[in-house]
């Protein structure tokens, strides 16, 4: 019981963490996306990693903000002309399961 507990809080701990970062990812996109008229659309998943790892720096360099709690790399998703999305696979680690983390923005 204490162990599936503590997994339970671990888990949403992580939950919590990866809910803020692709929100705060959505809003550094839109930024970069108004100042530099970025074309999001060309924009590989390798080069988004690049681009998160210029953009997102921890004062001591032990995390890779590119990627998830779980070590998953972020996504960039364009759904249409104008929205776009910042998903990250969520405990089951996993894409575009029921527990994904999805913040979805307008440019």
């Amino acid at each position: 019981m204490f162990l599936k507990l503590t997994n339970l809080l671990e888990n949403n701990g992580e939950i919590l963490i990866a809910s803020q970062e692709v929100n705060y990812i959505a809003k550094i996109v839109y930024t970069d996306y108004l100042i530099t008229n970025r074309n999001l659309n060309t924009m590989t998943a390798e080069a988004f990693t690049k681009f998160l790892n210029k953009h997102i720096k921890s004062d001591d360099n032990l995390r890779d903000y590119s990627k998830d709690p779980w070590l998953m790399p972020y996504r960039l998703i364009i759904r249409s002309k104008d929205v776009y999305e910042i998903r990250s696979a969520g405990p089951d680690l996993e894409f575009n399961t029921n527990d994904d983390i999805i913040a979805v923005s307008q440019y």
